[in-house]
């Protein structure tokens, strides 16, 4: 099979700076919290390219190429390109960390491949310079997709922010690539009115890193000298932000097993709705009491339904009066409740 030259030199640069990650993080490997977080500044500070034509010219013709076909890193979309095209239209480049936010606007930013993926132009543009978050109710918010489950949305979050939600297969490669920005920069997370910082976190390890993003990171060791750590040592995402909490047994803190999103309107009057999210595949029982205790409805859902509305009235199809009730969701191994005020 014929291999394009650039693509050798490419594998070259591999086999010559993978014998040397395998040291990569020996000066850090006692460090945590902010300790940590300045010392990777420092080892990942070696990157200095800062040629954006050419970094384009990389993602697309190498980095992630896959036999001239390339995928839209928010909807699943497929384009099958030629040779010589680099994003001059349909698909383009997005910087995940948006350029309106980098302090101080300098090259080698934008140019980093970290933070650089490929995308459908119009999702890229809806996207814009939104900070990343959980959407309050995906029913209410805009979906992009196309023909694959990649289903990600623009809409409101809890405190009426307007914010991006990526697609599961995605949100941990977004994640670490905001998290690696903050910690190569400095640049601040939060932007727009949301700190994104749990959320990343949240979404890094809900979504691990897989065998493609650890290529992604060599290759791009090789071409611009810099690695990506927290695609190599997921840990350090906890030893930095959460050092108090060490063991993999203790993350449930970090990624619980259901949340409650939005509640909207409350207090109601026709009716409400309740959003929330799960771990995949989690069975939920859902109930509804009164301020005495007594159920007046419940239901059980599987863990892909992610909303729920309530029209006020009880198993029997009774109206309930005027007053405080209250929501709650059960799992196997948690719950999580909230204040439903109804009024006629």
């Amino acid at each position: 099979m014929h291999l394009k030259l650039n693509h050798l030199f490419t594998l070259l640069f591999l086999f010559i700076f993978l014998g040397l990650a395998a040291d990569y993080y020996d000066a850090v490997e006692e460090l945590t919290g902010d300790d940590l977080l300045y010392a990777l500044r420092d080892l990942i500070s070696t990157n200095t390219y800062s040629n954006y034509d050419g970094a384009k010219v990389f993602l697309f013709q190498e980095l992630d190429n896959e036999n001239g076909t390339v995928t839209c890193v928010y909807t699943g979309e497929q384009y099958y390109i030629d040779e010589d095209y680099s994003g001059q239209n349909n698909p383009n480049t997005e910087h995940t960390f948006a350029q309106s936010w980098f302090d101080p606007a300098i090259g080698v930013k934008k140019a980093d491949l970290h933070h650089l993926f490929i995308t459908t132009m119009q999702v890229n543009s809806s996207r814009g310079n939104l900070p990343f978050g959980n959407v309050a109710s995906t029913a209410a918010s805009t979906c992009y997709y196309t023909y694959t489950p990649w289903q990600s949305y623009r809409g409101y979050d809890n405190w009426q922010h307007t914010v991006f939600q990526v697609n599961p297969q995605f949100r941990g490669n977004t994640a670490r690539a905001i998290l690696y920005f903050h910690t190569r920069y400095g640049d601040s997370l939060y932007q727009e009115g949301v700190d994104m910082l749990d959320t990343m976190i949240a979404w890094h390890y809900e979504d691990p890193p897989d065998a493609a993003e650890e290529s992604r990171n060599d290759m791009l060791y090789g071409f611009q000298g810099n690695r990506n750590p927290f695609v190599d040592r997921p840990e350090f995402v906890n030893r930095i932000w959460n050092p108090d909490v060490t063991a993999e047994d203790d993350l449930a803190a970090v990624l619980p097993e259901i949340r409650i999103d939005n509640i909207y309107p409350n207090p109601f009057h026709d009716k409400v709705l309740i959003a929330w999210d799960a771990k995949s595949g989690t069975q939920i029982q859902v109930s509804i009491f009164n301020v005495r205790g007594q159920k007046l409805f419940d239901t059980q859902l599987a863990g892909d339904q992610r909303s729920l509305s309530w029209d006020g009235c009880d198993k029997n199809g009774k109206q309930v009066p005027t007053g405080l009730y209250f929501i709650r969701f059960n799992t196997q191994h948690s719950a999580v409740s909230e204040k439903l005020l109804f009024v006629q």
